[in-house]
């Protein structure tokens, strides 16, 4: 009788634990792209929402009411309540992005920077300003920073200049920052987005060259939100996602290293603001590091593979798996072990349920996992998501996947 009582408290234990990990709560809902169309994962419950493919770049709004995507060359949103479909922009709209702290829609068309508040009933665009390369909002939804394009001249470049952007047309721009004139160790003529730390310090993008040149290096730079104390810090590749501050602290995490193939010389390494010490390198030889995400201010998750030569067959290049890093203890551990023709991606940590997410892929088919925070009890959370096109092994699964996080 005590075998039988021992194992049966065994399987209960097992099946409360897999339900704890693999259940979905209503702090988190998953939009994604499956046969190209839009779908959601909400309370363990998958919905199509579309039926004519030719859907990318799913986006959630601050509040998860709102689900904007791109379907062929228009701007779309669909709101989770009404469950309406809306028609934004015909044209090809593009870098789009949901205000911080209410339902307005930022995007960009040829040059021009353009809202659409989805409180209001004809939800018409309203222009903000012209001449702009890129964009971000600031943290309190209330203005942009923004960036100029370079233009080439007689005398050689103009310098790409930074304003401050007020959502309120009755308030003037204001000049921010003139990034530096080209020489042999700096050339921008647009920027990426711009990131802005927990506290809102300080402001990280990348510094863009020209096209060619910015496929195999661009200079991520940091600049305090007073204008002072702008840093050169390093080259990477041009990939907004491999550049992110840290909850709570002003540490920045990212990909350094020149190149525009993914399997070589990509590194990880954290700068740790304020401070002028060179930065801390967590990558180790032989090795190359993607996609990753913080957990806290010294726990790292990072897709990880073996360092190697180009080979233009794919079965010949390696596939990644999932690596926890403790940037404090500076221990490292191998958090998964895919299949031998199977990859792991982009990971993300889902702070208040302490899970894990990943994507696996073989190249041809990707599923969502889910696990704990360590990544144990791991299992297909949504199978058969759309797998984005490589280039040079850089893969921007933003095109087919968006988590939002409900926080308290």
């Amino acid at each position: 009788m005590k075998q039988w009582f021992l194992i049966i408290c065994i399987l209960l234990c097992v099946f409360v634990n897999e339900q704890d990990i693999h259940a979905e709560s209503s702090s988190f809902q998953v939009a994604f792209v499956r046969n190209g169309d839009l779908w959601t994962k909400i309370n363990r419950e998958e919905q199509q929402l579309t039926k004519d493919g030719a859907v990318t770049n799913p986006k959630w709004s601050f509040d998860g009411t709102w689900l904007a995507y791109k379907k062929k060359d228009e701007l779309w949103a669909y709101h989770m309540v009404t469950k309406k479909h809306f028609l934004l922009y015909k044209s090809s709209a593009s870098n789009y992005q949901w205000s911080p702290v209410g339902n307005v829609l930022a995007f960009q068309y040829d040059g021009t920077l353009n809202i659409i508040d989805m409180s209001s009933k004809n939800k018409s665009v309203s222009n903000i300003s012209v001449g702009i390369g890129n964009y971000s909002w600031s943290p309190d939804g209330k203005e942009f920073l923004a960036s100029s394009i370079a233009s080439i001249q007689p005398t050689g470049w103009t310098n790409v200049e930074l304003y401050k952007i007020p959502i309120d047309s009755k308030k003037k721009i204001e000049h921010f920052y003139t990034l530096p004139t080209q020489s042999k160790d700096f050339f921008a003529i647009q920027t990426s987005q711009f990131k802005y730390s927990e506290d809102g310090m300080w402001i990280a993008f990348l510094a863009i060259p020209t096209a060619s040149w910015s496929m195999d290096e661009n200079r991520l730079c940091i600049i305090r939100t007073d204008g002072t104390n702008f840093m050169n810090l390093d080259a990477m590749i041009l990939n907004d996602a491999w550049f992110k501050w840290a909850p709570t602290k002003n540490f920045l995490a990212y990909i350094s290293g020149e190149g525009r193939m993914a399997i070589e010389n990509k590194h990880l390494k954290v700068k740790v603001l304020p401070t002028m010490k060179s930065n801390s390198t967590y990558t180790p030889k032989g090795y190359v590091d993607w996609d990753f995400t913080w957990h806290n201010p010294s726990l790292i998750t990072i897709s990880r593979a073996k360092e190697s030569e180009w080979s233009n067959n794919p079965s010949k290049r390696p596939l990644p798996s999932l690596y926890q890093i403790d940037t404090k203890s500076m221990q490292q551990n191998k958090i998964t072990s895919p299949k031998s023709d199977y990859g792991d991606y982009r990971p993300e940590y889902i702070s208040k349920e302490r899970k894990l997410t990943w994507l696996r892929s073989n190249r041809q088919t990707t599923d969502m996992w889910l696990a704990n925070k360590e990544g144990k009890q791991a299992k297909i959370f949504i199978q058969q998501i759309d797998t984005v096109p490589d280039y040079y092994e850089k893969r921007n699964w933003d095109e087919v996947i968006d988590i939002f996080q409900k926080y308290d």
